[in-house]
Formats: C-alpha cells, structure tokens, sequence
C-alpha cells in the first residue's frame, strides 16, 4: 500500500495544489464503503490487483475545478474523467516503485452512487486508506493477489 500512498502524497499536491494526509491503514476482508465517485483501475502481472480512489461529489466537483478551472455542479464525463485520471496517476507513481514486479495498468472506470462496495474475494491484500485533502475526504483501496509473486519466487529459487 505504502508506494500508492507516497504516489496521493506527490501527486495531490503537484496536481490540485493541496495537502494530502493519510491516515492510518485498515485491513478489510470484505467490501468497503466508499464515497460518491470511485475511479477503480486493475493491475495485472506477476502480481494482480486493483486500486480505487474514491471521493465525494463536492470533492470531484473542487477537483474538476483545480484540474481544468471549470465549475459545475453535476456530475458529468470531464467529472468522471478527472477522478479516473487521478487515479490513473496515483496508480501510475505506485506502479513506479514497484518495479521489480512489472504491473500493468488497466483503464480507469468510475463507479457512481450511494451503495455500493468494492470487493474481491481472492485479493490476499486488501486494506482501505483515508486521505484528508483540502478539497475533501478522499480514500484510497488496495487489493492484491500475491498468489503470482509466490510462484514466481519459486521459480526463482529453483
């Protein structure tokens, strides 16, 4: 989790022009609640896994407007293109010190509603980070599957 937690911490204020602080990480085993947009991206290779961040409508809605100076108040394709390019960057720093173990990057999609979690039983890693952020409450999850990492271990040794 900790080289996607540095990534929010660059990324945030270089982008938005805002403090990112992280809170401390907390294991889930099952879905997590999450905000009102969540950009999710998968990543595959030696080992699998997805990242989401999340956020609140008036959270995108301040993002949209650090990101590209346009105001509004519905949530639309440049709102759900701004959360999923964030994400994609955040993804993208993390994937950068994690380069011993080639990751490659899915496109972002962007979930939106109320009630809703995002879950996948076969991730051995799964932990959820908030992040407190001058546009809002924002969160980060993490899942992987290290099942890939341990076969390739194997092999290494043999």
């Amino acid at each position: 989790m900790a080289p996607f937690v540095k990534a929010a911490q660059r990324v945030i204020p270089t982008m938005l022009d805002s403090r990112c602080e992280a809170g401390p990480a907390d294991c889930v085993s099952s879905g997590h609640a999450m905000y009102d947009l969540t950009s999710v991206i998968g990543m595959s290779g030696i080992i699998s896994g997805a990242l989401a961040f999340s956020l609140s409508r008036d959270a995108a809605f301040d993002l949209l407007r650090r990101m590209t100076g346009v105001e509004t108040t519905e949530v639309d394709e440049l709102v759900r293109d701004c959360v999923g390019e964030m994400a994609n960057m955040i993804a993208g720093g993390g994937k950068l010190e994690l380069q011993p173990f080639p990751l490659k990057l899915g496109l972002p999609q962007v979930i939106q509603g109320h009630d809703y979690a995002v879950y996948a039983p076969r991730w051995s890693i799964h932990e959820w980070v908030p992040l407190e952020t001058d546009f809002g409450p924002c969160s980060l999850t993490l899942g992987f599957d290290l099942a890939g990492l341990q076969s390739h271990l194997i092999d290494l040794q043999k």
